[in-house]
Formats: structure tokens, C-alpha cells, sequence
């Protein structure tokens, strides 16, 4: 169920916003702010403060149009929650799709750059000649027969 605004949940529990707001400000009611400003309470916060304990409570609840719909029976309520798991699993067969094809990429990247690689031989005469301590150390190159 969504978070009630200060409005709704004050026509929810048939108390004041004001009376809402000191119990916000007491701290025995839990809210939030959302990006707008605006006090978001949750239902279960709200009634737990404030329960429902009249009959009349009970037998005419309060109807918003932002409420979900409540399913009659129970086959409906497992019709719902079916609905919603086949979304889930459908969420996640995407992510798994996107993730094999991210990991195929850096695989594919990954070969090409190994494979593609220059090979550079170097002779250990080849080094000690370009050696700049060689240099340093005898002042001249080293000559080979060859």
C-alpha cells in the first residue's frame, strides 16, 4: 500500500493534521519528507499509532482512490501474487540476459586483446647492447662476431 500524505492520513484515522503533525513532532508518529516536501506516513505507522477500534471504523472504511484494490477471494489474492512473481521472474531473466551478454563482451574484449598482441623477441646480446649501464660501465658498445 502506498504512504499516506498528512492529508489522506488525517481523513484515515479521523484525527487533525495538526494533531498528526505534534505527534510527528513527539515523536510516537514515524514520517518522512518526500522530494517534493510533502509528509509521507506509512499506513502500518499510522494505525499502529492510531488503531482502528470503532465499528463503525471497520464497517465503513475509508475508500481512496489511491488505495489497491482488495481481492474477495482467496483465488483472486493468488491471482494476484502469481501476477506478480511471473513479473519478478521476468525482471530477472532480463538482468540474467543482459549480464551473459556484458560477460560475453569482456570475454570477446579480453581474447582480442591477448590474442592480437605483438610478439617481441629480445636476445640477451641485443640487451646488453642497447644497456645504457653497459655504456656507463664500459663507455662503448659491445662488439659481437659474427
Amino acid at each position: 500500500m502506498h504512504p499516506f500524505t498528512l492529508n489522506q492520513a488525517a481523513k484515515a484515522c479521523h484525527k487533525s493534521k495538526s494533531a498528526l503533525l505534534e505527534a510527528m513532532r513527539s515523536g510516537r508518529l514515524s514520517a518522512a519528507k518526500d522530494d517534493k516536501g510533502y509528509w509521507m506516513i506509512e499506513p502500518s505507522e499510522l494505525f499502529r499509532v492510531y488503531p482502528i477500534n470503532s465499528s463503525s471504523d471497520i464497517a465503513n472504511p475509508v475508500d481512496y482512490q489511491f488505495q489497491e484494490p482488495i481481492p474477495t477471494t482467496t483465488q483472486n489474492h493468488q491471482n494476484t501474487l502469481i501476477n506478480a512473481l511471473q513479473a519478478q521472474i521476468d525482471i530477472l531473466k532480463d538482468q540474467v540476459t543482459r549480464e551473459q551478454a556484458q560477460a560475453d563482451h569482456w570475454r570477446q574484449t579480453a581474447t582480442m586483446l591477448l590474442t592480437h598482441q605483438p610478439i617481441v623477441e629480445t636476445s640477451p646480446a641485443a640487451t646488453q647492447k642497447d644497456s645504457k649501464l653497459w655504456l656507463k660501465l664500459f663507455g662503448r658498445t659491445q662488439k659481437h662476431n659474427g
